[in-house]
């Protein structure tokens, strides 16, 4: 039988040792001229150690052996030891700026946000460590992971003002974006907006192609509602019917969650059908176009505001509004973000090499 090759080494880092090498109070970096301390460096320098332990234990399992001096990328020349450090003052520099974001755009948390965030609080304590757990109990708890209970809450009250910076500047889901704002979002990223009626030549459950009669029925009708509606030059009244022939007639199976159209970005739709509503104007219908799903018949539509674009991954509806307010507040953190200066106190440094095990 075959020997079974030896156990790949994984060495981790004596993390009461590192820490004891420095007095949790010690001031270790500055941030724009802010302190900061040991035991704040110290998590987020044990959260990014784990983070690369558990992924040399796991290269470990499918028998790769990589150690803290290998570069975390192919042609990197950062080691996953110096990657470590590194990100350790990328985050705390992330963490600040969000506070600091908030101080200079008036963010503040009201009586219901500290309720929630104290809620929330002893909801997490009775969860990890039961329902008659006291503070002790629980900063105990948190000193397992190196974090004080100072940290702890400072931590939530960031969390808590990044929710609050956006609902305070945008609303809840972007509603005090203007008009003109969304639709240059939209525009600048080249949205299309456009509703349709089809007439499905394929079984929608097998895929399989239509018989020729029904096929040709199908074109049949679909050239009849299009010239109909071709022929409705007020917009409202062309809406009107488009809507109730698309009630009537509309096979797509996505009509319920979009119901009037789509608004999309070129790519995402199929190409006869992008192509049509680039060829339109606004209201204009096409004829019918055939695509591998069957005839569509096309209105294209102005952009709007207030056009659902897509859905997130929990369901959640996202407006061209919605959208705007994301990516614009994404960009002013991160202008926040750049413009602070994280830098090392003199004669600090850390080698995690000296404290591996």
């Amino acid at each position: 039988a075959e020997e079974s090759a030896a156990p790949i080494e994984v060495l981790t880092v004596d993390y009461d040792a590192l820490y004891a090498s420095h007095e949790p109070d010690e001031v270790v970096a500055q941030i724009n001229g802010k302190d900061v301390c040991w035991d704040e460096y110290f998590y987020w320098l044990y959260y990014n150690c784990a983070q690369a332990e558990n992924y040399i234990g796991t290269m470990a399992n499918y028998g790769l052996a990589i150690s803290w001096d290998d570069a975390l990328e192919e042609g990197s020349d950062q080691s996953i030891a110096e990657y470590v450090v590194a990100s350790t003052g990328e985050q705390i520099k992330q963490m600040h700026s969000i506070e600091e974001f908030a101080e200079e755009n008036n963010i503040v948390l009201d009586e219901e946000a500290l309720a929630a965030i104290e809620e929330q609080v002893q909801s997490t304590i009775a969860s990890v460590c039961g329902e008659d757990a006291t503070e002790e109990d629980f900063e105990e708890y948190l000193a397992q992971a190196y974090m004080t209970r100072e940290l702890y809450d400072r931590m939530n009250r960031i969390n808590t003002l990044y929710q609050q910076g956006y609902i305070q500047l945008y609303g809840e889901t972007g509603e005090l974006v203007s008009d003109e704002t969304a639709l240059q979002y939209l525009e600048d990223n080249g949205y299309l907006s456009a509703n349709h009626i089809l007439f499905m030549t394929i079984d929608s459950t097998t895929g399989d192609a239509l018989d020729d009669e029904t096929v040709a029925a199908q074109e049949a009708k679909a050239k009849e509602l299009a010239a109909e509606l071709q022929a409705i030059t007020d917009p409202k009244e062309l809406l009107d019917r488009f809507a109730e022939l698309k009630e009537e007639y509309c096979e797509d199976t996505g009509k319920t969650t979009y119901p009037d159209g789509y608004t999309f970005t070129s790519g995402t739709m199929m190409s006869e059908f992008e192509d049509a509503c680039n060829a339109l104007e606004e209201y204009q219908v096409s004829d019918p176009v055939l695509s591998s799903y069957g005839y569509h018949v096309i209105i294209r539509l102005p952009l709007s505001p207030d056009s659902v674009v897509e859905y997130s991954s929990s369901g959640t509806p996202l407006t061209g509004r919605t959208l705007a307010a994301n990516m614009e507040y994404g960009s002013r953190l991160d202008a926040q973000y750049e413009k602070a200066e994280f830098e090392l106190i003199p004669g600090f440094s850390v080698n995690l090499k000296d404290y591996l095990k």
